[in-house]
């Protein structure tokens, strides 16, 4: 019975994690993959908004050793959304797993933090994936991969005057 009770709870906590994610990345990824680099490319560019779009999110999340890690994370989902033509599934996909399983190992327990361990190799110790120097190497690795090098191609629609 206590078997049965522990996966239930387990079950419980993952739930309240990927429900809890996913809200929290819906409207991050809608206000920093799309939104906010749509208004500042139009004043500076491509390159330049997804650059400064990242360090906002990076900010944003209130965590100066994850900075470094999320900046760079940040330009591999932009890459991601520009591979799936705008759509922003896989970094809302890829965040929420990321978050949801985060939350799941630390508060369920299953991992804990040693202090034996060096902060700048390990990170904080509230389990951010991307604050010590694993996690800002596995996010330059894929941002190095991912990172969109062209900017996508605009469609022109035709106006009613170009038609015949």
């Amino acid at each position: 019975m206590t078997w049965l009770k522990m996966c239930a709870q387990m079950i419980i906590l993952a739930g309240r994690g990927i429900i809890t994610a996913s809200g929290i990345v819906l409207v991050e990824e809608l206000l920093f993959r799309s939104w906010l680099p749509e208004e500042i490319k139009a004043d500076v560019g491509y390159h330049q908004a997804i650059i400064i779009s990242g360090l906002a999110f990076s900010l944003f999340q209130r965590s100066v050793w994850a900075i470094p890690g999320l900046w760079l994370f940040s330009l591999a989902l932009a890459g991601f959304r520009q591979r799936s033509e705008g759509s922003l599934s896989i970094p809302i996909g890829l965040r929420t797993g990321i978050m949801a399983s985060s939350f799941v190992l630390q508060t369920g327990g299953v991992l804990t933090y040693k202090p034996s361990y060096p902060v700048w190799v390990t990170g904080t110790p509230q389990l951010q994936p991307f604050s010590g120097a694993i996690g800002l190497a596995f996010s330059l690795l894929l941002a190095v991969i991912l990172y969109p090098r062209q900017p996508p191609l605009e469609e022109k629609s035709l106006a009613p005057s170009d038609e015949q």
